[in-house]
């Protein structure tokens, strides 16, 4: 399996997959000596509310897929601000390019380190989807060692829970499935992973539900990543054992996004009930 011929891009998957390396980012990338404390290097915090989509902050996915295994094809016609405060992603069955189905993806310009990232949002739900939260890095010029990821999947086929997952160097199959104990495709909540330099904490409305620590054979992701939110859907047998086969409702299906908020490590947080605050 590959993914992307884009910008940049992790597909969140259940198993590592490479990507080429980015005309967009040539010669941005870590030097391997620098690698180990990369992800003390950083943009700034900040906290988005959505009034509108920034150019200066995000990069809108458009006219490309991942791979073979991505169903629909990114469109900046799926990314709306569809009031000020809430921006959505949507799923369509409008064909754009080569594929039947057309989704939606933006990515931070920026890279960013240790911290604490925020999302409050609402996932869709149908079989064969994923709405996704998720920090992303590619191999740079073809390093496997800068291929880090760290995710909250939400899959359509059953959105009382979430998957979360890590990929350091490339190598996954870190991934759990937790339940919220709330259907996220109707509710408005808040997500929270924690990145620290030992450790890595995925939280519900405030509530831990998972914590990993680095260990001398358990590395976790050390380089400087994108932030990435989008909602897709796989097809063939790979995935569909993942997500279910597609399902298609006859209707888009939306992710929504209420605000998005990065504290770099030992920064106060940005907005009053951040998890950062405690």
């Amino acid at each position: 399996m590959t993914r992307r011929t884009g910008p940049i891009r992790g597909a969140c998957l259940a198993t590592a997959l490479l990507l080429p390396a980015s005309p967009l980012e040539a010669g941005d990338g870590l030097s391997p000596s620098s690698a180990p404390a990369a992800a003390t290097r950083s943009g700034g915090s900040f906290v988005e509310t959505f009034g509108s989509l920034g150019e200066h902050r995000w990069y809108v996915s458009d006219g490309w897929a991942n791979g073979a295994h991505q169903k629909c094809t990114w469109s900046r016609q799926r990314v709306q601000i569809a009031a000020p405060g809430e921006l959505t992603l949507t799923l369509s069955d409008i064909a754009y390019k080569d594929r039947a189905f057309s989704c939606a993806e933006i990515q931070t310009k920026e890279r960013y380190g240790y911290g604490t990232y925020e999302v409050r949002m609402r996932a869709g739900a149908a079989s064969g989807l994923v709405s996704a939260f998720f920090t992303y890095n590619g191999p740079e010029d073809g390093d496997r060692r800068t291929n880090d990821e760290i995710d909250f999947e939400f899959l359509g086929k059953d959105t009382r829970g979430v998957q979360l997952n890590y990929f350091t160097s490339g190598t996954g199959q870190h991934e759990s499935f937790e339940s919220l104990g709330f259907d996220a495709s109707t509710t408005m909540a808040d997500y929270a992973l924690e990145w620290l330099p030992d450790r890595i904490r995925w939280s519900v409305n405030g509530r831990l539900l998972r914590e990993v620590r680095a260990a001398p054979d358990r590395p976790i992701p050390s380089h400087p990543s994108k932030i990435i939110l989008s909602i897709w859907s796989g097809q063939g047998q790979d995935f569909e054992s993942w997500l279910g086969p597609a399902n298609y409702p006859g209707r888009p299906i939306t992710a929504a996004f209420e605000r998005v908020a990065f504290t770099k490590l030992g920064d106060p947080c940005g907005f009053k009930g951040s998890i950062a605050c405690r």
